[in-house]
């Protein structure tokens, strides 16, 4: 029970911490929050930094490009690589751009989590809300979750972010959360490994 609670409060407090983040430029958002085998993820990308551009896409070109980083993105493991030891399995993954009316569905693959009741609070909460404008005074983004399954939490020493290198020269500013406390830290390519070590 006590990890059910945990994981409620920790993906609370990460969607809460990307929210008041400002949309920079170069710059997006990583919130990682980790409750007994359960990882919760967050992303957030400048959409100029993604597809060049913030605007409506104008042509089947610029269509292109939001329908190609829609489904890159829309796919966990492009995005994170948690270390084999842990034995994770992408268990839940969605993704939104306000360049897009359509959003990726939320693929949900059949293997239920020890928290499956609270994850499955949380995304009840927070997927279906997407009616609030993503494309804030011309500013749009791509904003993705993702949950994973790890068999090992505790052989979870690392995570790869594969993105970063799609995202040439995109800093993400990390905010790590987990039963054992909490740490901010960035990454940039070529650096692409995050330390899940919170001492």
């Amino acid at each position: 029970m006590r990890r059910l609670a945990i994981a409620m409060a920790l993906s609370t407090s990460v969607g809460l911490a990307q929210a008041a983040g400002p949309h920079v430029h170069g710059q997006g958002n990583l919130d990682l929050a980790m409750a007994g085998g359960t990882l919760l993820v967050e992303l957030s990308l400048p959409a100029a930094d993604v597809v060049g551009f913030e605007h409506a896409p104008r042509d089947d070109d610029q269509k292109a490009l939001v329908k190609d980083a829609l489904a890159r993105l829309g796919k966990g493991t492009n995005v994170l690589e948690p270390a084999p030891a842990a034995a994770c399995k992408v268990t839940r993954e969605s993704v939104h751009s306000g360049l897009s009316d359509s959003e990726t569905e939320e693929h949900d693959h059949g293997e239920e989590s020890p928290d499956h009741d609270a994850d499955h609070d949380h995304d009840h909460d927070h997927d279906h809300d997407h009616d609030h404008d993503h494309d804030h005074g011309g500013h749009a983004d791509f904003e993705a979750r993702y949950r994973w399954h790890c068999d090992h939490p505790e052989k979870l020493e690392w995570i790869d972010v594969p993105l970063l290198e799609f995202l040439n020269g995109v800093t993400l500013k990390v905010q790590l959360v987990t039963d054992q406390g909490a740490r901010a830290d960035s990454l940039k390519a070529p650096r692409t490994r995050l330390s899940m070590d919170l001492r």
